[in-house]
């Protein structure tokens, strides 16, 4: 009994080796459903684990390899989408299995390890093209994971996975990633800057608010998280707190129309106590020196000068005496207002001329009106009536 016993144990282990090396031959020859067949048999057998660690590391390698070949063979790929998981499984595996042999086939197997790593990137950056973000990030963070096994860890996978999740709006995995690349020491100003744009879609203004001081800690200066920390501040409607930020901008890059712009709409919002006219029109011609076709500039400063010449009218119409005094106060508002109208004119007309609407061209109408422009009034109906 214990003769056919030993018989029978050789027999099985020369099946199951007669089926690795079929598989090792099918997939030599491209024969791919073949050798799938066969390695399956020989790692599922329930005898398998009865064969030397060497053995089955060797098996574990032919299995690695198949199933990367069938990844890249179209048809099969779609019977076995997970092929390249189990392409990395079966070559960690295959290190378990047997120091020794991993040893003497180290290149073979590191560097299928490294190709898998590579494809699964490639299958990020498909995805993140697609806009499929949670799938980018899943095999982005399968190619940085892959990466840890070989000589370095791939950063540039960490950080494709962390952007992936942002951009899908998975914050808080999002967040997971970028303190993972933290651990690993990465220091670059765009990590900063993309921790708080996560708080900031998480509502989180209190930590968005700390990751950008931290940025500004390690990065003095900085222009691109100056400019995140003023972004938090207007998003919140605390222009105030952005104010001494933008005059740092400004003095380091004066020929920025756009933060002048800002400048002039903090201090030309009059639903605040900063409200400054005078500092909102300065801002504001600045910018449109700098940039002479700054539409939103003209647009704005139409609408500042309107706005200070209605209140001038509003002044005006609460005198109801008829005394020498109040009638001369009462044209001096009217004129002020009429002031006011004639440096905004040139502003509204700009504007229209470079943006026609219905809109902006009624308070353009409005304007000739007052000033008693009437062929330019008459002018404008015209254009308005083919818009």
């Amino acid at each position: 009994m214990i003769l056919v016993a030993i018989a029978l144990t050789a027999n099985v282990m020369m099946a199951q080796k007669m089926d690795r090396t079929n598989a090792y031959n099918y997939n030599r020859n491209g024969q791919y459903a073949k050798a799938v067949e066969s390695i399956e048999k020989c790692v599922n057998h329930e005898g398998f684990l009865g064969m030397k660690p060497k053995d089955q590391a060797q098996a574990w390698l032919y299995r690695g390899m198949i199933y990367l070949n069938v990844q890249q063979d179209a048809e099969l790929a779609a019977q076995y989408p997970n092929a390249l998981d189990l392409a990395y499984e079966s070559l960690t595996k295959c290190i378990k299995a047997d120091e020794g042999y991993t040893k003497d086939n180290a290149q073979d197997i590191y560097q299928r390890i490294g190709a898998i790593a590579v494809k699964y990137f490639q299958a990020g950056v498909e995805n993140f093209n697609n806009e499929v973000y949670p799938e980018a990030a899943v095999n982005f963070r399968k190619s940085y994971d892959i990466s840890l096994s070989g000589t370095a860890p791939d950063t540039s996978a960490l950080i494709n996975a962390a952007l992936a999740y942002q951009r899908g709006a998975m914050y808080q995995e999002a967040l997971a990633n970028y303190q993972d690349l933290k651990s690993l020491g990465y220091n670059k100003v765009d990590l900063y800057k993309n921790i708080a744009a996560c708080y900031i879609g998480m509502n989180d203004d209190e930590n968005a608010l700390a990751a950008i001081q931290t940025g500004l800690e390690k990065f003095p200066g900085d222009q691109s998280m100056i400019i995140e920390k003023v972004n938090l501040y207007l998003k919140q409607g605390n222009g105030e707190a952005a104010i001494a930020d933008l005059n740092q901008l400004h003095d380091m890059d004066p020929n920025n129309a756009s933060i002048l712009f800002i400048l002039g709409t903090i201090f030309g919002d009059d639903s605040h106590e900063i409200f400054d006219a005078e500092k909102a029109i300065q801002y504001y011609n600045q910018a449109l020196e700098v940039n002479p076709e700054f539409y939103d500039a003209d647009y704005n400063l139409a609408a500042l000068y309107v706005n200070l010449s209605n209140k001038k009218n509003a002044e005006a119409n609460e005198i109801t005496g008829f005394s020498k005094k109040e009638i001369e106060r009462y044209d001096a508002l009217v004129k002020e207002g009429n002031d006011y109208l004639e440096a905004g004119l040139p502003h509204a007309e700009r504007a229209f001329n470079a943006q026609p609407s219905k809109e902006l061209g009624q308070v353009l109408k409005s304007i000739y009106v007052r000033l008693k422009m009437m062929d330019e009034s008459k002018a404008l109906e015209q254009r308005l009536q083919e818009l």
